[in-house]
């Protein structure tokens, strides 16, 4: 069968909200087994906002690249602010 995606709420009791329309599509009855697969909007936007982030930059040349230099000095640098 095939799969649905929609954003669920988390009830106040822990429970998901199932719209009653996903329900009658996918042929749900009370007591129905259904696979759950979590993950959390918020991070999951945020990933997908940063794709391309670098695509208009004429400086950048090579994604990979940059983020490499980028980090080269990543232990530097915290090493001087744990020191502060």
């Amino acid at each position: 069968m095939k799969a649905i995606k929609y954003i669920a709420k988390v009830l106040p009791d822990g429970h998901l909200s199932l719209p009653e329309e996903i329900r009658e599509k996918m042929g749900l009855a009370a007591n129905s087994r259904v696979k759950v697969v979590l993950e959390r909007e918020a991070q999951r936007e945020k990933a997908i906002e940063a794709f391309g982030a670098w695509s208009e930059r004429s400086d950048i040349k090579d994604g990979v690249e940059y983020v490499e230099k980028m980090r080269a000095g990543w232990s530097e640098r915290t090493a001087r602010i744990d020191n502060v």
